[in-house]
């Protein structure tokens, strides 16, 4: 965790000097949406939820390019994820879906010449808010506070202004109480998922 916070605070620190007005920068919009899919179980993570396909996240950013610089640039982000319980089973009653909203910002670099391809990386702070479903007499749960993370990312530019997108994002570095860790629904720890996206994205 202090690892992460650190490489954060390097890139948020170096910002200003890489978006330095020593020249004309390009710049556009991008909007992506698609599927999201917890790693593994977010049970794994969160003590919470089982996640499941069918759930989705939205995201917007701005593009910032140095005319000079044909590898790299520069996108801060904001966007939403959900995050879906399977259906309640005897063993597992209690459901929790999940709903976080984040921002970050991705360095991203596109290694090969002619090349339509990028990987991205970069820190990425969500707030969650978990609802307690399908589970009667029990109130809704919630998990505010800004938790601090980091994620990676695939791209594949189909026409200059529509690319694919597979990025991996891990909300904070686990810690479970191992009191409580064998307990399924116990409804006390922070809400941590690590999950993947794969989305749709269009620039403009």
């Amino acid at each position: 965790m202090k690892t992460m916070r650190l490489l954060a605070t390097a890139l948020f620190v170096s910002s200003p000097t890489l978006l330095a007005d020593d020249g004309d920068y390009n710049y556009k919009f991008c909007l992506a949406a698609g599927f999201s899919l917890a790693s593994g179980h977010a049970h794994d993570m969160t003590q919470k939820t089982w996640g499941g396909l069918g759930a989705f996240n939205g995201e917007f950013g701005i593009l910032f390019k140095h005319p000079q610089a044909t590898k790299v640039a520069i996108r801060p982000n904001f966007g939403m994820v959900k995050i879906l319980g399977d259906k309640p089973t005897e063993e597992h009653p209690k459901i929790y879906d999940l709903m976080g909203i984040y921002g970050g910002c991705d360095i991203i670099y596109t290694p090969f010449k002619g090349l339509p391809a990028s990987i991205s990386t970069g820190p990425s702070m969500h707030v969650w808010n978990v609802d307690l479903v399908d589970a009667p007499g029990n109130p809704s749960q919630g998990d505010k506070g800004l938790k601090l993370g980091w994620r990676v990312g695939l791209h594949y530019e189909f026409t200059p202004k529509w690319r694919a997108e597979l990025t991996y994002a891990l909300t904070e570095w686990r810690t479970i109480n191992s009191q409580i860790s064998t307990q399924l629904d116990v409804g006390f720890n922070p809400s941590r998922p690590a999950y993947f996206c794969v989305r749709v994205g269009y620039s403009f």
